[in-house]
């Protein structure tokens, strides 16, 4: 290559959302840039000066940016500099903000990170979709009553298709909006598992709980699917904005804890408890309990617990029908 056309440095300009856009070669120093026509480098940013920085090396060849007539600065390496400031540049590069634009400086002595892997061939969504119908044709086979016609069905083998059909389609307008691809396989790569975890829990933790005897397991069954429910959000908006990991993270431990803390609160006024008493429509085969047996003595000794907190509630509702009638208005 020709040393008078030999590139110094590269310049890579990312788009609003992060992408990687133009990038534009440097031949010769200086450097100008800035929104006027007559800069090296001219960025379309109304934050941006008309001439807003110039790059070029000093006596002792070091790259050096000079900050001119801007009142935003610039932002170098995330550290932003006022107008006249004069900054040495890193030998390897570095991120520049101008106003809302960033900018990538490559120079010849940037040392590159090793070759990344590329990912595994993500499993076929016939993985999880065969196993997530199944499951959700038997759980809905249990609700049925007997004899129930075939409309009874609609819900399940038509309604879940669409279901999950409409919400990865949903998650991949938002993917075009923000990354210019509509990934529907993508977001149901993402959907899919994720749903067959939280129909399991919902499926399997009364069954097991009601075979081993722990109340604690059936409690535990709605948090945890609060929990996969939550990481499921946050998997469709990471793969949305894969930029913004934290602030996603954040976002969605926010939501989930204050409508956690609302549920919690209308199950409480309702209950007098944060949990609601364990309760199966279906209990599950005797063949399948684990859990020994108790004398009916011991039954009635752990029933006898419960007459004093159901005199407090008759207590509190006839306290409350009271108060209703008497802030009922007279008859005339």
């Amino acid at each position: 290559m020709d040393r008078a056309t030999e590139r110094l440095a590269l310049i890579e300009c990312f788009e609003r959302d992060g992408r990687q856009g133009r990038t534009i070669d440097v031949y010769a120093w200086p450097l100008t840039l800035g929104r006027g026509l007559a800069n090296d480098v001219v960025l379309d940013d109304a934050y941006v000066a008309p001439s807003h920085a110039r790059i070029e090396p000093d006596a002792q060849g070091r790259l050096v940016l000079t900050v001119l007539d801007t009142a935003n600065g610039v932002s170098i390496d995330g550290r932003r500099h006022a107008a006249g400031t004069q900054c040495p540049l890193p030998a390897a590069g570095a991120l520049l903000q101008f106003g809302q634009t960033r900018l990538r400086l490559r120079l010849r002595g940037e040392v590159l990170a090793a070759e990344r892997p590329l990912p595994p061939a993500a499993a076929s969504p016939w993985l999880f979709a065969l196993p997530l119908y199944a499951l959700a044709v038997a759980e809905h086979a249990l609700r049925l009553d007997p004899g129930a016609d075939a409309t009874a069905w609609l819900p399940v083998l038509v309604g879940l298709p669409v279901a999950v059909a409409g919400w990865c389609g949903l998650w991949a307008l938002l993917s075009k909006v923000f990354q210019h691809r509509f990934d529907f396989s993508g977001h149901l790569r993402i959907a899919l598992p994720w749903l067959l975890a939280i129909e399991a829990v919902g499926a399997l933790s009364p069954q097991v709980a009601a075979s081993l005897a722990w109340p604690g397991l059936w409690h535990l069954g709605v948090p945890l699917q609060v929990v996969l429910g939550a990481l499921w959000l946050r998997a469709h908006l990471v793969h949305v904005l894969p930029l913004h990991r934290r602030t996603v993270s954040a976002a969605v431990a926010m939501v989930t804890l204050v409508g956690t803390a609302i549920s919690l609160t209308v199950i409480q006024r309702s209950t007098d408890s944060y949990s609601r008493a364990p309760y199966m429509s279906t209990l599950p085969l005797p063949a399948t309990r684990l859990a020994g047996s108790v004398a009916p003595a011991v039954l009635v000794q752990e029933m006898s617990a419960l007459v004093e907190p159901l005199a407090r509630r008759v207590q509190k509702a006839r306290a409350e029908e009271e108060e209703e009638e008497e802030s009922a208005p007279a008859d005339d």
